[in-house]
């Protein structure tokens, strides 16, 4: 798992800042087909600042040797997620160094619903925008209470979640003529919006915190926490930290993606480490999940 800085869903699209934007957008190439081999030289380069870095964290490190297994039974999806723990590096823009004090670590995995502009071959980085917290055109304070309605119907007050581009009627990618990037401004309808949610356009998502607690939700217009069925356990021994998370395959629930055998998902996971926040965290590029298919790059075995 890589530092990805600020590359936002933007960025990516942009062939003024990232060299595979044609591939990925013209060609449909995915992001695992050009950086799967580069991705600690990537993290690392990141990390230490830069035009994507600008608010380096010193020590933090580029990547995370991380372990993801998974498994199944008639009813659940079990999986764990191991990595090595590291020493403290404190945020220098942040009082008291540490972003989320109290939760040194927080894991996430995302499902890809369907519909979902590149969902298949971007993962959870449809949902990672130029104007969300800490990005570059993060509105801020003051522009977010000047929209009250927007701002009402997001439950924004300080900073804006990700979202997806389907929420939105436009989203501005190339920022030309000192367009701001971005769209969180720019809703679309409560009627859209809840039509977008009936076709299982979201990503489903799933969050383990320090302490073991977790939240079962998913991402669309906004982050939304939902209480879907769901159970977790996190520890810290010898210097590994493990988490353990469990859910239903088919719950039925609205945001919950059901797990069917003989389908392919896009999956996506995130690590946040050392008490970070936001943007701040490690990730995966597009990883693909399946039951009992070894050809799938996590195969969801029977046990």
């Amino acid at each position: 798992m890589f530092y990805p800085g600020q590359a936002s869903f933007e960025w990516v699209q942009n062939g003024k800042t990232h060299g595979g934007a044609r591939p990925l957008t013209k060609g449909g190439d995915s992001c695992m087909t050009c950086h799967a081999a580069e991705l600690e030289a990537i993290g690392n380069k990141i990390v230490a600042g830069g035009e994507t870095e600008p608010t380096p964290i010193p020590g933090k490190r580029g990547i995370i040797n991380t372990t993801i297994q998974a498994a199944h039974d008639d009813e659940n999806l079990y999986v764990r997620v191991q990595w090595p723990d590291a020493p403290h590096n404190p945020a220098p823009f942040v009082d008291g160094g540490k972003m989320d004090p109290d939760n040194q670590v927080k894991v996430a995995m995302m499902i890809a619903g369907t519909g979902i502009e590149m969902g298949e071959t971007t993962g959870c980085w449809a949902s990672c925008h130029a104007d969300n917290t800490y990005m570059p055109f993060d509105p801020g304070a003051e522009a977010i209470a000047g929209n009250a309605d927007v701002a009402g119907r997001l439950e924004a007050t300080d900073t804006i979640t990700k979202y997806l581009t389907e929420s939105r009627t436009k989203v501005e990618v190339k920022g030309r003529r000192g367009k701001a990037q971005g769209g969180w401004d720019k809703l679309k309808s409560a009627d859209e919006i809840s039509q977008l949610f009936e076709d299982g356009t979201y990503l489903d998502l799933l969050r383990v915190y320090a302490d073991g607690t977790s939240s079962n939700g998913y991402l669309l217009e906004r982050r939304i926490v939902n209480d879907g069925e769901m159970s977790a356990e996190a520890n810290l021994s010898a210097g590994i930290w493990t988490v353990v998370f469990s859910r239903p395959l088919n719950s039925g629930a609205p945001g919950d993606i059901p797990l069917e055998p003989g389908k392919t998902y896009t999956v996506g996971f995130a690590i946040h480490d050392d008490y970070a926040a936001a943007r701040f965290h490690h990730v995966t590029l597009n990883t693909s999940l399946a039951l009992d298919d070894d050809t799938a790059q996590i195969n969801v075995t029977k046990q």
